[in-house]
């Protein structure tokens, strides 16, 4: 494991890290996860082993086991639809009284 890190446009500082494995036909995978962290946790710093859950098929849709948190993206779906039905019932009762 290694680290890839980026700064925001608000200079905020993210650690996102690269994982290499060999899938179960050989082939040798290394990627960045999608979800950086501000600080690096415990366990997942340069030259630690994790574990990684892939997908067979398509290795790049790989998960690291307690970095990466995929609930995040459902939270971030379920609030963006409930903005999003708020906005439009909000727009259709303007539409209706006007």
């Amino acid at each position: 494991m290694r680290h890839n890190t980026r700064r925001d446009d608000d200079g905020a500082k993210y650690h996102h890290p690269v994982v290499a494995w060999t899938t179960r036909d050989g082939r040798n995978c290394t990627y960045p996860s999608s979800f950086g962290r501000g600080t690096v946790l415990h366990g997942y710093g340069i030259g630690n082993s994790v574990t990684v859950l892939y997908d067979e098929k398509n290795p790049r849709r790989f998960e690291i086991r307690g970095w990466d948190n995929p609930s995040i993206h459902l939270v971030f779906t379920v609030v963006g639809a409930a903005l999003t039905a708020g906005t439009l019932s909000v727009l259709l009762v303007l539409l209706i009284t006007a």
